[in-house]
């Protein structure tokens, strides 16, 4: 059993992981396009109810290459989740009042001793989210969610 948080000190997301459990790798892609901090929340509470309390923060990904100096570089943030159980996961972006943008929710199974990469992507000023299986390199099926319930 491992005990899995984050490596930013705002996570709120812990997990007693098993061995097997599925491994999730986080990152953003923007082109060409100047990086903020993206934040990752996860939920393995229960995510076909959507709650908002259910949701915790895991951190965020900032690669060391950004030009923004208001957060510590970050370039690497993972997290196990249950294996063979949903999990939801939001992701954003927000510099205050200046530019922010919030990619759907997004709902998959994660298979037992997998590894994913979760890919914050922005094209065409349109925030989505992506979620890659490692093993096959294919985009994983993926079940949209509404915002969160309060």
């Amino acid at each position: 059993m491992l005990l899995v948080g984050c490596s930013t000190s705002k996570s709120e997301y812990i997990y007693t992981a098993k061995n097997n459990d599925p491994h999730l790798e986080f990152s953003s892609d923007f082109g060409n396009k100047t990086k903020p901090p993206v934040h990752f929340s996860l939920n393995i509470i229960d995510p076909d109810s959507n709650k908002c309390e259910d949701f915790k923060e895991i951190g965020y990904y900032y690669p060391e290459s950004s030009i923004f100096i208001f957060a510590e570089a970050n370039p690497e943030l993972s997290a196990k989740v249950p294996a063979n159980k949903y999990v939801s996961i939001e992701s954003h972006y927000n510099i205050g009042n200046a530019e922010y943008c919030y990619a759907e929710t997004l709902q998959f199974l994660a298979e037992e001793a997998k590894n994913y990469n979760v890919i914050f992507k922005i094209k065409n000023d349109i925030c989505n989210l992506e979620i890659i299986d490692n093993e096959n390199l294919n985009p994983v099926r993926v079940k949209p969610k509404r915002q969160c319930i309060r």
